[in-house]
C-alpha cells in the first residue's frame, strides 16, 4: 500500500515537471498545475487497485490529467503527442475500467 502511494506521488511530481518544462503559456501552466495538485491521491489509489490489469506509469500520468480535467490539447502538448493519441489513450483506459464497472472519467 505504501509503495503504491509513493509511486503515485512520484508520478505526480514527474507530471508537474513535465508541465513546467512544456511550451505552454504561463497562465495555462498555472491552471494545469493547480488542477493536478487538486487530484485526490486516494481516488487514484482506488483506481489502481480496481484496474483489470496493472497500470503503467504513463497510464497514471494520463489518468491524473483526465481526473484533473485538463484539456486534450494541453495534455497533448505536455506529453509531446498528437491530440488523437490522447483520445486513444482515454478510450483504452475507459474500456479497461468499464470491464470492471467503473467509469472514472
Amino acid at each position: 500500500m505504501q509503495s503504491k502511494v509513493l509511486i503515485i506521488q512520484n508520478a505526480l511530481t514527474q507530471l508537474e515537471g513535465q508541465i513546467h518544462s512544456s511550451s505552454l503559456s504561463a497562465d495555462v501552466k498555472s491552471r494545469a498545475l493547480t488542477s493536478v495538485r487538486g487530484v485526490d491521491i486516494a481516488l487514484i489509489l482506488t483506481l489502481c487497485d480496481r484496474a483489470s490489469t496493472p497500470l503503467t506509469n504513463a497510464n497514471l500520468l494520463y489518468i491524473v490529467c483526465f481526473l484533473a480535467g485538463i484539456d486534450t490539447q494541453v495534455i497533448a502538448s505536455v506529453f509531446h503527442v498528437e491530440p488523437a493519441t490522447v483520445y486513444t489513450v482515454r478510450y483504452r483506459l475507459r474500456a479497461r475500467f468499464n470491464e470492471i464497472g467503473v467509469s472514472p472519467f
